[in-house]
């Protein structure tokens, strides 16, 4: 079950995968604007960049375009941050 209480545009909490969770279409975001604005959102909190953690043009290269079977982790603050290729980030607290 997902509710959408977690603030952001698109951000949704997951009862299910027990973490905020978000889908991205790179014709409208790139997975490192996803990744930022699930964070914020799970974190309640305004964070560091996300290049003080993980470099956003690497996350865009790596699970960007057509790597489907691409699944990138790493953490944030007290966050594990999951992205895959197909669109999906992951944050669980």
């Amino acid at each position: 079950m997902i509710d959408a209480d977690a603030g952001a545009a698109g951000v949704s909490w997951s009862d299910d995968h027990d973490a905020y969770t978000m889908r991205f279409d790179e014709e409208e975001c790139t997975p490192s604007v996803a990744v930022a604005e699930t964070l914020e959102a799970a974190l309640d909190e305004r964070i560091d960049p996300l290049f003080d953690y993980v470099d956003p043009d690497a996350i865009d290269c790596l699970v960007g375009g057509s790597a489907t079977t691409v699944t990138v982790t790493f953490d944030v603050e007290d966050a594990a941050v999951t992205v895959h290729g197909d669109g999906r980030v992951f944050v669980r607290v």
